[in-house]
């Protein structure tokens, strides 16, 4: 049972045991005040043992009490209308069942507490439709690399950082919306097939994915990121998938004016748009 079905099963009778004595004391209002007085104390009596006894047990109750009732409801010397008679022996067992549903499912939404943070935290560094790491885990790897880059000087330590977008997701989202994740997930496998093993690649949202890449020359990285746009276009040729791309190269010289992931990160988008601006004034042309 899935977290959406747990809630779904759980509003149901909470919705159910405020509405059911509701309406039944409105309907009661035209009996005899002993009968109002009995309809409200079977309620009360029904939210205590629903509340505190297990529901077999309760199950047994209700029979035990409801055969009683009947008997002494219809077939005793007691002078009471039969719609009187009814609600007196619906009260209990109706509200006591689904007090006991809202217990059981309050113990239940309880001992989820554990299970549901544990998620959050799991949703927070992994992406379940890519399959990658997430930008959480990418500003630690990120902000680590930059103080070692900032500490041995003499290392001659660098990194290149490359961003890939699919640049018009939304557009795609709109029109193919239950699509979407498996174009995500077959982009991510495509970036990975075409990337070095040591090189970390982590998903941003919002279709942006990026990668880390240790100690790669220039020239090398250049090969490696012209052999994944090649890939990711021979396989998503539709138009509604069209990605851009840039690349950042952060050593000692430069690593001050990209302390920060947020630095990196808006100047990748700065490249990109860049790129889409002289690609329109090429059009134009």
């Amino acid at each position: 049972m899935n977290l959406s079905e747990i809630i779904f099963k759980g509003y149901i009778p909470i919705v159910l045991s405020w509405l059911f004595p509701i309406l039944t004391l409105f309907f009661a209002v035209s009996f005899e005040p002993n009968i109002q007085i009995g309809i409200f104390l079977l309620f009360l009596l029904a939210i205590i043992v629903g509340m505190l006894i297990p529901g077999i047990v309760i199950s047994w109750l209700i029979i035990g009490l409801t055969t009683v009732g009947a008997g002494i409801l219809l077939f005793g010397y007691l002078v009471i209308p039969v719609n009187d008679k009814v609600i007196l022996l619906l009260a209990f067992p109706i509200e006591a069942f689904l007090v006991n549903l809202v217990s059981n499912w309050l113990l239940m939404w309880r001992s989820l507490g554990p299970d549901i943070a544990s998620i959050h935290r799991y949703r927070e560094h992994y992406n379940l439709d890519t399959k990658l790491l997430t930008k959480h885990n990418a500003e630690k790897v990120y902000s680590k690399e930059i103080t070692a880059i900032k500490s041995y000087p003499t290392y001659n330590l660098f990194m290149n950082i490359t961003e890939i977008h699919w640049q018009n997701w939304q557009q795609y989202r709109q029109f193919h919306s239950d699509n979407q994740r498996k174009v995500l997930h077959d982009i991510a496998r495509e970036i990975k097939r075409t990337r070095l093993p040591s090189e970390l690649i982590y998903y941003l949202g919002d279709a942006r994915f990026l990668i880390i890449s240790y100690r790669v020359d220039e020239n090398t990285q250049k090969i490696i990121n012209n052999t994944t746009q090649t890939s990711l276009k021979q396989t998503f040729k539709t138009p509604a998938i069209q990605f851009k791309y840039a690349m950042q190269q952060i050593n000692y010289d430069n690593y001050d004016h990209f302390a920060y992931f947020a630095d990196v990160y808006k100047h990748l988008d700065r490249v990109m748009e860049t790129d889409i601006i002289t690609e329109y004034s090429r059009e134009g042309k």
